[in-house]
């Protein structure tokens, strides 16, 4: 395994006799945005816990293949040391610590480093997210789901990863919400950090992202540029909502004439 960015390769994965992953391969180049699609139980956050090495605290273990960055490899490293290598997750349910202060929040994400630095990574999440500075004295179980989201991302980017992987992060919130982190996710990336992103909103997830990879049951079965993807009949009918114009046509019309058939009968 090789490459300059994230790469994941051969990756399977279990959860005791339960096989989750089987042989997924994908990668992130350098300052990229890419997307996993995917339902329900497709193993998308499964992804995104062996590329962390956070599988264990749920009960699974990688079986074969590996994952590298810049080709230094992460799957044989501790979580600690993972996030030291410049991989750090946002998980699913923002999971702030909720009797911590904000300020507190942000300290915890910073994983050492000298005091410069963690200057510098504060007033970097400070201008992405304003009002977390504004509200820095207050517990975070009292922000409003969009801001505890925002500071579950600030406090993964207080550790200046080279790679970010979001689990979910508009799942839960208003659409306008939503947007506003989207934009985020463009900051973040426009400033040179690379995006591993796990998204339902398929439609969301295919504007932010240059290329895409659809995971059902495991398996990466679809892959390829975003725009394509997004252009694809089967995933705008699976994940975009978008039916064939003329099967609906005649969908309609077969139902039309079944209920004139029904009325006739009566």
């Amino acid at each position: 395994m090789g490459g300059s960015g994230l790469v994941v390769r051969d990756l399977s994965v279990g959860y005791g006799p339960v096989r989750a992953l089987r042989r997924v391969s994908l990668e992130v180049p350098e300052r990229a945005v890419v997307t996993v699609l995917g339902g329900n139980g497709a193993g998308k956050s499964t992804l995104l816990r062996a590329i962390s090495r956070t599988l264990s605290f749920h009960g699974g273990a990688v079986t074969e293949g590996g994952v590298t960055l810049g080709g230094r490899r992460l799957d044989r490293l501790p979580p600690d040391r993972v996030v030291a290598a410049g991989v750090s997750q946002v998980p699913e349910g923002r999971r702030v610590f909720a009797r911590m202060t904000v300020a507190d929040n942000l300290r915890a994400g910073a994983l050492g480093g000298d005091r410069s630095g963690r200057a510098a990574a504060l007033g970097r999440v400070h201008e992405l997210f304003p009002v977390l500075a504004e509200r820095a004295g207050q517990r975070a179980g009292l922000l409003s789901g969009g801001e505890q989201q925002m500071l579950a991302v600030a406090r993964a980017l207080m550790a200046a990863p080279k790679v970010l992987l979001l689990d979910e992060p508009s799942l839960g919130l208003a659409p306008l919400m939503a947007e506003r982190i989207a934009d985020t996710v463009r900051e973040i990336n426009t400033q040179g950090t690379s995006v591993l992103l796990v998204e339902q909103n398929a439609a969301l997830a295919l504007r932010l992202a240059t290329r895409a990879y659809v995971l059902e049951v495991g398996e990466v079965t679809l892959s390829g540029p975003a725009a394509e993807l997004a252009a694809s009949d089967e995933v705008r009918r699976r994940y975009l909502g978008v039916v064939d114009e003329d099967a609906a046509a005649d969908a309609e019309q077969t139902a039309a004439t079944r209920r004139t058939l029904t009325r006739w009968k009566g």
